[in-house]
């Protein structure tokens, strides 16, 4: 994805696989421990929830087929994505990540936890 490609033009099928292989990506990043690659790749994907959220409806809802996906980072995400949407569920997947005990992604899905219930984190 460029830089500054037009989101608008892709399909929500192009975004969600997109986001994808870009958390595939982000995971893979972080266990080479590459932080600059990782932070960039946090940008494109959130740039891609965000086109989905501003379309017809709030299609980040598409990324819940992520839920229960082989790689931690896409499911986390999608979790996250769809915090907003579909509440409950998501907090179900991000409950099994924490539990899961699975590097990094373990302690995010915990700090999430924590965040929402103390109130710091208001999913949008």
């Amino acid at each position: 994805m460029k830089r500054h490609e037009d989101l608008s033009a892709l399909s929500n099928e192009d975004i969600v696989r997109r986001f994808e292989q870009l958390c595939i990506e982000q995971y893979d990043a972080m266990d080479r421990e590459e932080r600059g690659r990782v932070n960039r790749l946090v940008w494109r994907i959130h740039a891609l929830e965000m086109e989905l959220k501003s379309r017809t409806g709030d299609q980040r809802r598409l990324l819940r087929r992520f839920f229960g996906h082989s790689n931690m980072q896409v499911r986390l995400s999608a979790a996250h994505a769809n915090l907003a949407i579909d509440y409950p569920a998501a907090r179900r997947e991000i409950q099994d990540i924490a539990d899961s005990k699975w590097e990094a992604q373990c302690l995010d899905a915990g700090m999430t936890l924590i965040n929402l219930d103390n109130g710091i984190y208001r999913p949008t």
